[in-house]
């Protein structure tokens, strides 16, 4: 993941870069073949979901937008709109 480096060093700008890259990397291998395109395993991008809100809870902005980064597991909202790590304390 070539986004994990920029997360690490806390560089906002380059993991931002970095994620718009793996979601366009995701989206032109999951619609580039008709049998993929037609597959549930690609609706989520699921490695930079992770990372995403690995730093989204560590305080980096979250400002891209795609189909397959979505806002309601982006933001937690499955836990009540905190974060997991906020709830146990």
């Amino acid at each position: 993941m070539c986004h994990r480096r920029p997360y690490l060093r806390g560089d906002h700008t380059q993991f931002t870069e970095a994620l718009v890259d793996a979601l366009r990397w995701h989206k032109a291998y999951w619609t580039g073949d008709e049998d993929r395109s037609m597959s549930s395993e690609g609706l989520v991008s699921l490695g930079p979901l992770a990372i995403a809100c690995l730093a989204r809870d560590a305080g980096f902005p979250i400002e891209v937008e795609s189909e397959y980064l979505p806002k309601a597991l982006l933001d937690f909202a499955w836990t009540g709109g905190s974060t997991p790590d906020a709830k146990a304390r």
